[in-house]
């Protein structure tokens, strides 16, 4: 498994690609097959899968990166979601 990271340029605007990628033989013939398109994922996290494919066969190395780590929530709006829909399909959302 491997990161395709390609940049191409379009009528002025430069676009990039990063595919989540794995290399197969098929009768001799390398192939590749696409898992995931990954190109909406952040600069960090590009980064953090790479570094995570780089050490896919020693990951308790990657262990002592939790301290960096942080983890928050984001916006959580399925409640205020489900309040509007439900309004909307008994008609209170005209009053």
């Amino acid at each position: 498994m491997y990161l395709d990271v390609s940049t191409v340029q379009h009528n002025g605007r430069t676009y990039q690609r990063v595919l989540l990628r794995e290399s197969y033989r098929d009768q001799g013939q390398v192939k590749k097959r696409t898992l995931a398109n990954l190109s909406s994922c952040s600069d960090p996290e590009i980064e953090a899968l790479q570094l995570a494919l780089r050490h896919k066969q020693d990951l308790v190395q990657l262990g002592s990166l939790q301290e960096q780590v942080v983890v928050q929530q984001g916006a959580s709006i399925g409640a205020v979601w489900l309040v509007y829909t439900l309004a909307r399909r008994l008609g209170l959302r005209r009053l």
